[in-house]
């Protein structure tokens, strides 16, 4: 009798919306979401895709850099992309936060650009304060901003030399100054926060998009997002506990696999962070 061999794991896989809810909302949700999302051999977790796509926009949602921020204390070795889309957010709201989210993350954070997210009104407003034509941002153009206020403040500028008294090379920092436009962004920068461990998170372009250089591609026939396994969320809460979620021993921080590490793909050239 011979065994069909198992199925590869997969790389990423997609928290729904609704098992995110459900679990923010039951004691104990957490800790067995993380269970789930170990069983399922994923190495990353996409967090948010459901709204990328209208046929899945609906239900209870969170916002997923605080749900990213959640799951990341309880799996310590998984990477995280989280779904931004220019119709809800300004670009250097996005920059910031995510930035700030993968600095608490130690460099295991990314994003997935979409067109529109279709699970809330649309924000569009010309940075200008122009009359608008109604067109939405171009997220060519919100990922080209988010990717170039990630390389405003090179990590290496910061010092920290007492003997000097200088905390870090500030004629390094420099602005944006990025103008696209009467119906696109203008930003000037610089961002508040230095760049990445890992050089700068993760851009990845959903698959109805198109990104130039974006480091990969979810979603559609291009990457499909795997469902999750296991029972809901809503069962027998009251055996729930954090302890449940195995937990190797903390490494140090030097050898924690940053996103890019988990994912296969180059730390961005230096040059062309700090140009």
């Amino acid at each position: 009798m011979t065994t069909a061999p198992s199925a590869p794991a997969p790389l990423v896989v997609a928290v729904p919306d609704a098992d995110l809810a459900a679990a923010a909302a039951t004691p104990g949700g957490i800790a067995r979401l993380a269970v789930r999302i170990v069983g399922s051999g994923a190495a990353v977790v996409a967090i948010g895709t459901d709204r990328l796509d209208a046929a899945t926009s609906t239900g209870h949602r969170l916002d997923p850099t605080t749900a990213a921020l959640t799951l990341g204390r309880a799996l310590p070795e998984h990477g995280f992309l989280v779904a931004v889309a220019p119709t809800r957010e300004h670009p250097y709201n996005v920059a910031r936060r995510v930035l700030s989210l993968d600095h608490v993350l130690e460099g295991r954070v990314g994003i997935v650009v979409g067109a529109r997210d279709h699970g809330a009104p649309s924000t569009r407003a010309p940075s200008t304060g122009a009359p608008s034509t109604g067109a939405p941002h171009d997220p060519a153009e919100f990922a080209e901003v988010l990717r170039g206020l990630w390389r405003t403040w090179p990590l290496d500028s910061i010092v920290g030399d007492r003997t000097s008294g200088i905390f870090a090379h500030t004629d390094r920092i420099r602005p944006l100054d990025h103008d696209g436009g009467p119906d696109g962004y203008r930003v000037r920068g610089p961002l508040t926060t230095p760049s990445s461990r890992q050089g700068e998170p993760v851009l990845a372009a959903w698959h109805d998009v198109d990104v130039p250089g974006a480091d990969l591609v979810l979603g559609g026939a291009a990457h499909p997002l795997a469902p999750l396994p296991g029972a809901t969320d809503g069962a027998e809460p009251h055996r729930a506990s954090r302890s449940t979620v195995t937990r190797p021993p903390r490494p140090t921080r030097p050898t924690r696999p940053t996103l890019r590490a988990l994912l296969g793909l180059a730390v961005p050239d230096a040059a062309a962070v700090t140009a």
